[in-house]
């Protein structure tokens, strides 16, 4: 076996930590990842050399990759759950990193919509498919970096296409003004609360009760998405697909932009 002493042992370890806090966190054990990377460097070896970081760091992925693929595959809903959490920040930091990263950030609440719709997709192949998946869960993270990818391009070319002004494509202020309660100018909290009376209507307009309750929650309440899960009494996943679902229903009626259009313009 490999010596443990020296300074392979320190980089294993800061390999480790790194590693688990990027993919899997709650999921595995930051020292029982650095026997894993251990055990497997000392079945791929060739002389006395000690490994790269570079080689350690891909060990480690790979590790992970397996390890987050069988719990997003799990039966065990709270295993799923921290599969979406560690899912949600990897993916979050592949798309900052993407060459979609600026035009997207350029769109309120562009990254949290690709990010939604990437995590939708995740969850509902896991309801529709028992085979869905890579071929080998080592490159899990890869193929989830590869839906996230796409859906970043596809949320750009849409919104190129579209003419119409969606609820989740506004300025940044657009969505504040739902909850600045410190505004001192009595004509503006006038025109707040009307908007937010419009948006409050229009929401309700939906006959799904949990599309309703995910965006009342959400954009006028301020709650994040683990204290929704909470109050619906639902998996963090299901949060995700119904708000998609939720936006896409509103921007597919007319009345409804229509309604909002004075204050969007």
């Amino acid at each position: 076996m490999i010596e443990s002493g020296s300074d392979l042992r320190s980089d294993v370890k800061s390999v480790a930590r790194n590693a688990v806090r990027a993919y899997a966190q709650g999921i595995v054990s930051e020292e029982w990842l650095e026997e894993q990377i251990l055990v497997d460097w000392e079945g791929r070896r060739c002389g006395e050399n000690p490994p790269s970081r570079s080689v350690l760091i891909r060990i480690a992925q790979r590790i992970c990759s397996r390890k987050l693929y069988e719990a997003w595959r799990s039966s065990d809903g709270r295993l799923r759950e921290l599969a979406f959490e560690n899912l949600r920040r990897y993916l979050e930091f592949s798309l900052s990193h993407s060459r979609y990263a600026q035009q997207i950030a350029q769109l309120a609440h562009g990254i949290d919509d690709v990010l939604n719709q990437a995590l939708a997709e995740l969850y509902q192949a896991l309801l529709h498919s028992t085979s869905v998946g890579p071929d080998d869960p080592a490159a899990f993270l890869k193929w989830t970096q590869t839906i996230i990818l796409r859906q970043a391009y596809a949320f750009l070319q849409k919104n190129r296409r579209e003419q119409h002004i969606s609820l989740d494509g506004q300025p940044e202020g657009f969505t504040e003004q739902f909850v600045d309660i410190n505004n001192a100018d009595p004509q503006e909290q006038v025109v707040q609360k009307e908007l937010q009376e419009t948006l409050k209507n229009a929401i309700l307009s939906l006959k799904n009760p949990r599309y309703r309750d995910v965006l009342l929650c959400t954009y006028l309440a301020g709650f994040d998405d683990h204290e929704l899960a909470l109050r619906l009494g639902a998996h963090v996943q299901d949060v995700y697909m119904w708000r998609h679902r939720a936006l896409k229903t509103l921007r597919s009626k007319p009345e409804v932009m229509q309604a909002l259009w004075p204050w969007l313009r």
